[in-house]
């Protein structure tokens, strides 16, 4: 563990960053630079006086997927399955079901770049007909006359037979292109899927290369490393060449430090929610991470695992419209980091949740956003007031701060409630630059009676990313049944991925020691889909509990199959020490805004107790502490909420 880490997480508005030195904590927030995020980084970093190591929490990968900016790719596969692509799983979003032109299926690679290959596999692997060199030249020259930038080879059951996919990697790195096998990123069944991944791996990799590699030179001697989706950071190294899982980076390391937060306090289970500049994550957070095999961006179901979190597009910068029939809309479309809120006093004109926040008092007007940015509440009327010119702004204010907390209401539901799950005794953890204004509104509706604000809310995604470790994650389509050698069968496919990925990491400089940890996708047998358990002998009857638990019901000794094989292998983290909290005697009011005393968060000690309403500032984030909410400071240094326990406000968030 180097002395000196640095953590840098970029948002839609501001990049995050923080350094961990001798026990000291430095912080700071800068305006994202969307045009070249780099140098927001580097200028994060030079600021806080450099790093041995930086981890780095970006979203190129995820803007590139979302904007379509992918580079030109030549994608090949067996013949008769060029289409495959276009044709995907003929599911349709609800809100297409009935349209007369359904909305087109993002193919991601147009038809003139799609390759056919004569050969074909069985789904057990063996050869039904064979790669010849022939073939395989004529590939070589299709896929040249393209003028392509990356190519993607997926062949049907390639996941049980990697050789035809081998050969033609071999001779078409010989192009002097970078090549992405599918047996090697995602070697699992479901043609459309892996087909997917694959292809959206080798578009990312012109575009993540480059970045990585500028990256580096501008924070150089720093050691560059990247959060992934999946909950851990890879080496540059790895992560230049598997960017897809760089999907949901820097969101990954924020549920890293509500994990933090929540065992600083004993707490077993907590929801949280971020709301940065352009939209809010929310997650459910347990002792262990809960993760998917699949990642969805831009209503892509990319096949590469991570933390299960959802994300909407209403962010503190996201703006306020009324529609064509007069309904009010907060988000997706956001101000982004230039102009920004008209708030911000940078040329935007157009009203936002943070233009709202203002008008309302619960920003001060005297604010400094991290610590430099003016507010300008005058523009925030004026933009407010372009919504409806006979409204008064506060009256425009508040309908938009309603409006936004009923989508954020929504996506907390779908990832407690609509899960089965019970919400009133866990805490709610809010966090990013706007989490904490929101927070007691949004544990009212809930019905949640505890609100924890965990330390520098507003950089706790690239706080996180100190918590986490190196970490690879691989897996393997095994289709083995339930017979007495299933187990022995899926314990020898999990060592050779685990072989793999400590050999990976080690060739990138890691030492270890390594922890293993492996488990099964497992269904019965004539389902579609996969529940995951751990690899134990006892793998049947954990599948069991866990159908019953999810569905409410399970059919006993029924077959059922081994899916897939995964293995996370991690590096061993000494978990880093945050400073402990120094102010004492009682807190005292710094200011008034129109709604609240001020107090500022750093002259606050442990033990120390107030009454809503108040506002409580910080170089991060904010919190508007409603009427009938109290706050004490924990040992840890964190916030605890404690909401009115009237019978009105558990039947607000008692409601489905």
């Amino acid at each position: 563990m180097p002395g000196r880490i640095a953590a840098v997480d970029v948002g839609g508005t501001f990049t995050d960053a923080c350094v961990l030195s001798g026990g000291k904590l430095l912080r700071c927030k800068v305006p994202s630079t969307p045009d070249d995020p780099g140098l927001a980084v580097a200028e994060a970093l030079a600021r806080l006086g450099g790093a041995e190591l930086l981890v780095h929490g970006t979203t190129v990968a995820t803007n590139a997927l979302l904007e379509n900016k992918l580079a030109r790719i030549a994608f090949v596969t067996t013949r008769g399955f060029r289409d495959v692509l276009a044709i995907g799983r003929q599911n349709r979003a609800p809100e297409d079901l009935y349209a007369l032109e359904p909305k087109r299926r993002h193919e991601l690679v147009s038809r003139e770049f799609r390759v056919e290959c004569d050969e074909r596999l069985e789904p057990d692997g063996s050869v039904d007909r064979k790669l010849t060199r022939q073939e395989t030249a004529r590939v070589v020259e299709q896929v040249a006359a393209l003028d392509v930038q990356a190519v993607a080879i997926c062949l049907l059951h390639s996941y049980a037979n990697p050789r035809h996919e081998q050969v033609l990697a071999r001779a078409l790195r010989k192009l002097k292109l970078p090549v992405v096998l599918s047996s090697e990123l995602a070697p699992e069944f479901r043609e459309y899927e892996r087909s997917l991944v694959t292809a959206a791996n080798a578009g990312l990799i012109p575009k993540l290369q480059g970045y990585i590699k500028q990256l580096e030179n501008k924070v150089k001697p720093a050691r560059v490393v990247l959060m992934h989706s999946a909950g851990g950071w890879l080496p540059a190294k790895i992560a230049a060449n598997e960017p897809v899982k760089l999907a949901l980076s820097g969101p990954a390391g924020g549920i890293a430090g509500v994990r933090q937060a929540l065992d600083a306090e004993g707490i077993e289970t907590g929801v949280a929610f971020d709301i940065g500049g352009t939209s809010t994550d929310v997650s459910l957070v347990t002792k262990a991470p809960l993760l998917r095999a699949e990642t969805p961006i831009a209503e892509l179901p990319l096949r590469t695992p991570s933390l299960d979190i959802h994300t909407i597009g209403a962010g503190g910068g996201s703006i306020a419209y009324f529609d064509a029939g007069g309904a009010l809309h907060v988000g997706p479309e956001s101000a982004g980091a230039d102009p920004g809120p008209a708030c911000y006093g940078r040329g935007g004109r157009q009203p936002t949740l943070t233009d709202a926040l203002v008008v309302l008092g619960r920003l001060p007007h005297d604010l400094k956003l991290g610590g430099e940015l003016p507010l300008h509440p005058d523009l925030a009327a004026q933009a407010l007031k372009r919504l409806n010119k006979s409204a008064q702004p506060k009256r425009l204010a508040d309908a938009v701060v309603r409006v936004a907390l009923a989508g954020i209401e929504r996506a907390l539901r779908r990832v407690t409630v609509e899960r089965g799950h019970h919400v009133g005794d866990m805490a709610l953890v809010p966090f990013g630059g706007a989490g904490g204004l929101l927070a007691c509104d949004l544990a009212e509706l809930l019905g949640i009676e505890t609100v924890l604000i965990p330390r520098d809310p507003g950089l706790l995604c690239a706080l996180g990313m100190l918590h986490t470790p190196a970490s690879r994650d691989l897996s393997r389509t095994l289709l083995a049944g339930d017979d007495a050698d299933a187990f022995a069968t899926a314990e020898a496919a999990a060592l050779e991925l685990e072989a793999r990925a400590v050999d990976e990491l080690k060739s990138c400089g890691l030492i270890g020691p390594f922890k293993t940890n492996a488990s099964l996708d497992v269904r019965y047998l004539g389902q579609s889909f996969e529940l995951n358990v751990p690899l134990k002998k006892t793998w049947k009857r954990a599948f069991i509990k866990a159908h019953e638990r999810q569905f409410y019901f399970d059919r006993g000794d029924a077959p059922a199959e081994i899916v897939n094989v995964r293995v996370r292998v991690e590096a061993k983290q000494r978990a880093p020490k945050l400073p402990s909290v120094t102010a004492k005697g009682k807190p005292k009011a710094t200011g008034n805004s129109s709604r609240a005393p001020v107090f500022e968060r750093e002259s606050m000690a442990v033990g120390a107790k107030l009454k809503g309403p108040a506002i409580i500032t910080e170089l991060s984030s904010c919190l508007y502490l409603k009427q009938g909410w109290k706050l004490e400071v924990t040992s840890s240094g964190q916030l605890a909420l404690t909401g009115d326990r009237s019978p009105k406000r558990k039947r607000r968030g008692s409601r489905p």
